[in-house]
């Protein structure tokens, strides 16, 4: 009994220092992406960025720089 007492204890502590190591979320970093995208240009009606960008979304889409972007850079060829 007093082993699985033990083992119980031992469960239980692993499991709350597992809980505490998450710490809270932190949700600024999703404001700064959204309004750092609402400050990209937006395609011309051909879908063309200028240079080192790419325009996803086709015509009327946005433009992303590749050196801050470069997940849609590398779609793109």
């Amino acid at each position: 009994m007093k082993m699985s007492w033990i083992r119980g204890m031992g469960l239980l502590v692993a499991t709350l220092g597992l809980a505490a190591c998450g710490g809270p979320i932190e949700e600024d970093s999703v404001t700064d992406v959204a309004s750092t995208e609402q400050a990209l240009r937006m395609c011309d009606s051909q879908g063309r960025c200028a240079t080192n960008e790419v325009c996803v979304g086709g015509p009327g889409g946005t433009c992303y720089p590749c050196n801050r972007y470069p997940q849609y850079c590398d779609l793109a060829r």
